[in-house]
């Protein structure tokens, strides 16, 4: 988990992104859960040891987060966003989330990132999430 740790940090650090006590303690927040959040989840976890957090600073540092590679964003069927970290390594995955119990698992298996153009488009960048039911639901 230490290594993990560092590993987010050192993508904060490549991003410019100062290594505050809040982002670090986010980090330490996801880690110890081991599951996806809420942005309302995170915000009253952390606001006992910070009094002066709010969620816009919240949100905030998720976005952040997200648009350096150390969480993945999903909708999940109550359309509510969860945010969890990224396990992967491999920069270009999507996810699949059991609409059940809410696991979600990392694929990198994708033959869009290969194409350049599609029907007179040229492709800046994609999203892709699937639902199914986890072998554990079933």
């Amino acid at each position: 988990m230490k290594d993990m740790k560092e590993s987010y940090l050192n993508k904060l650090r490549k991003n410019k992104l100062k290594l505050t006590p809040k982002r670090r303690a986010i980090i330490d927040f996801f880690l110890y859960k081991d599951r996806y959040l809420t942005p309302q989840d995170l915000w009253r976890g952390l606001r006992k040891e910070f009094v002066h957090l709010g969620l816009p600073s919240i949100y905030r540092n998720l976005e952040a987060f997200s648009k350096c590679g150390i969480l993945t964003k999903i909708q999940r069927p109550d359309r509510r966003l969860y945010y969890g970290l990224c396990k992967s390594e491999n920069k270009h995955h999507h996810h699949i989330i059991c609409i059940r119990c809410g696991k979600v698992r990392e694929f990198s298996d994708c033959d869009l990132f290969k194409k350049k153009t599609i029907k007179g488009f040229k492709v800046i960048s994609h999203s892709l999430q699937i639902e199914g039911i986890c072998s554990n639901c079933r």
